[in-house]
């Protein structure tokens, strides 16, 4: 071995610092997007929110464009004051820098009230319904314990020889309490599993002892819905097994699912698409910037900087923060462009989906919207992350209308979203007594135009959580 010298070809991408700026504002939502622009706000000096009511005699004289010869600046310096002024007259105008309509008040109000949070949840829930159980200090701690031990479904899934061992107390108090707190609601709240949950249910609602000695003495029979084994076991009538058995399917297997909309969440969409109100099947598109200032160069720095007595550092220092003033501003206007002509192309490839819903979402991909824009595809993914849209179907994600293609015999295309659609259509409008099995599903599919292997009917099933054949036929 020895140190020699080579030469070789690669290709790298290396990225702009201005492509850079640009990709990184792009895949903010409108939320990180008002914190980033706050953070350079304050980062860089020269950079400044324009103000309606702010147009004083000596802001407003050297705001005007000057000649060349008045400005005696360098090439990129003039460059930058042309970018200044064209952000600052189209950037944050009511209308779009492509087509688009102006919203009304009406459709404003609809998007700040689009803002979804709720700060209460299961175990704000729980804690708040102690106070009812007069518990002592002791007690108290090996309640916040058991709770902190609660899960989103409202299952008990720690065990009492670590509450014990983690509180320093005895096993019959932490059972004593845990018993106590399954007495608070919801119903069936720090159950271990799912017949404790269930028997605490029927409890509460004092059904009697055979639905709970179906719980929990033949749960497997009543899983496979196995009514007259269930019935012999017990020397009861098919037909009160039935009953119970009705009775339990009507309980909340998970206590805590009503408190899953409540988690702390924020959504606010960042593109409304809606009908247009003067043009038929055609649809406005808003990109949402209300919450985000205008920015602009100040214009004190401007001037100062083409003074010929100023200081060399700072003149260097003062064109390096308006080039990055610049660079940022024109990455927000790149991002609202980006993203209009991104819903412009959702909006030719979805109309059907808008106005009927999933069960008419076309085949698309990120591919598609690149060709047809002009961009890279994992431009789009970065376009379209935790983005939402506000749609005539509600506030959804824009990764809702891509899908993958499947082929139909008939050489037609359906998404891959619209054939899970038509499953679940097809299951809710079943023969309860005679439910649709995954062959049969896909006959019926096939009938319907669409071409679908067994397994792929089994794999949407499984994705949309619906239980074979036999375990919903009801007996």
């Amino acid at each position: 071995m020895q140190p020699q010298l080579s030469q070789s070809h690669s290709q790298q991408l290396i990225l702009s610092p201005q492509l850079r700026q640009f990709l990184k504002l792009l895949q903010l939502p409108i939320i990180d997007l008002q914190m980033s622009v706050e953070q350079e706000l304050i980062q860089n000096p020269v950079l400044e929110e324009v103000k309606n009511d702010s147009a004083d005699s000596e802001t407003s004289e050297v705001s005007e464009s000057p000649s060349a010869a008045e400005l005696e600046f360098d090439e990129k310096m003039d460059q930058m004051r042309v970018l200044d002024d064209d952000m600052r007259e189209n950037l944050f105008r009511q209308t779009d820098l492509s087509e688009g309509s102006v919203p009304d008040l009406q459709k404003k109000k609809e998007y700040q009230e689009s803002i979804l949070s709720n700060a209460t949840t299961l175990t704000d829930y729980i804690e708040w319904q102690l106070g009812l159980l007069g518990l002592d200090e002791e007690q108290g701690r090996v309640a916040e314990e058991i709770i902190g031990n609660i899960n989103e479904d409202g299952y008990f899934v720690g065990s009492i020889d670590e509450i014990a061992d983690a509180t320093k107390s005895n096993k019959n108090l932490v059972e004593k309490v845990l018993e106590a707190i399954q007495s608070l609601d919801p119903a069936g709240v720090g159950g271990r599993n799912l017949q404790e949950v269930l028997v605490l249910q029927l409890k509460r609602r004092k059904s009697g002892p055979l639905p709970i000695h179906i719980v929990e003495l033949h749960f497997p029979l009543l899983e496979r819905k196995q009514i007259d084994q269930i019935a012999k076991a017990l020397s009861t009538s098919p037909e009160h097994v039935s009953q119970a058995c009705k009775l339990i399917g009507s309980l909340e297997p998970k206590p805590g699912r009503i408190f899953y909309q409540d988690e702390s969440i924020s959504v606010i969409p960042d593109i409304t698409i809606m009908p247009s109100e003067d043009k038929e099947n055609e649809y406005d598109i808003e990109v949402h910037n209300e919450t985000i200032p205008e920015l602009r160069v100040n214009p004190l720095y401007r001037k100062m900087i083409k003074q010929k007595d100023l200081d060399p550092k700072t003149k260097i220092f003062l064109r390096e923060k308006m080039q990055a003033a610049m660079m940022y501003i024109r990455a927000l206007s790149e991002r609202k462009s980006t993203l209009r002509r991104i819903a412009e192309e959702i909006v030719k490839a979805q109309k059907d989906f808008l106005s009927a819903g999933f069960a008419q979402l076309k085949p698309l991909r990120l591919r598609d919207i690149a060709d047809r824009i002009g961009i890279h595809e994992s431009t789009i993914s970065r376009a379209i992350q935790g983005k939402y849209v506000r749609s005539p179907q509600g506030t959804i994600s824009l990764k809702s209308f891509f899908s993958n293609a499947l082929t139909a015999d008939s050489g037609e295309i359906e998404s891959q979203k619209s054939v899970m659609e038509k499953i679940k259509n097809l299951v809710e409008s079943e023969n309860p007594k005679k439910p649709l099995s995954d062959s049969k599903i896909v006959t019926l599919l096939k009938n319907d135009g669409v071409q679908v292997a067994r397994r792929t009917v089994a794999k949407y099933r499984d994705l949309l959580r619906i239980l074979p054949s036999h375990l919903r036929k009801n007996k």
